[in-house]
């Protein structure tokens, strides 16, 4: 049973992903030390993630820093419109590609600002790089919060064309650069 620690003082911000492990979400779990910005993010991994995993709409991992919960993201399956993207395939015959999608992704206030969001992201981009490697999926997904675009924009995601004028920022990465630099 993995237990979270109120403790943040130790964090050390040198040298913090050797520190960090990411491990799959579990009843055994205690979530209720987790607290970042978003009320919405706190409901949805306190209240629905579980259920949500269970039901297999989503998969959620958690992110520990010497025993405490600093952040978590979920990833969904998920398609994007091939006129909402500038880096299709020519001739492509369907109208949508294949996708994952950052359902949620979050890091604790207390531990915002020592590269935790950026480790997950580049954890959430190895895990899909292994998923490319087992079925088709062209592009990663996210509905960015207005404030949290650039920190998409530093991983070359790009804003779909589609719904514009919403809270959230529907973006994309196209997943083939990457996975060719892996093969």
């Amino acid at each position: 049973m993995r237990k979270t620690s109120e403790k943040s003082e130790n964090l050390k911000h040198e040298n913090l992903d050797n520190e960090l492990i990411i491990l799959p979400l579990d009843e055994a779990d205690d979530l209720s030390s987790f607290n970042c910005e978003s009320e919405e993010l706190n409901d949805f991994l306190k209240t629905n993630a579980l259920l949500d995993q269970n039901n297999l709409v989503n998969r959620t991992r958690l992110c520990f820093c010497n025993g405490s919960l600093v952040g978590f993201y979920s990833l969904a399956a998920d398609t994007i419109e091939t006129k909402n993207v500038i880096d299709g395939i020519k001739s492509y015959p369907y109208r949508k590609y294949p996708a994952v999608k950052i359902a949620r992704l979050a890091v604790d206030s207390r531990f915002e600002r020592c590269g935790i969001g950026t480790f997950l992201m580049k954890i959430i981009l190895a895990q899909v790089v292994s998923t490319c490697d087992n079925i088709g999926c062209r592009y990663l997904l996210v509905d960015s919060k207005l404030e949290s675009t650039g920190f998409y924009e530093k991983f070359e995601f790009k804003v779909a064309e589609k719904n514009k004028k919403t809270d959230f920022v529907p973006m994309y990465l196209n997943m083939q650069p990457y996975v060719q630099k892996e093969n």
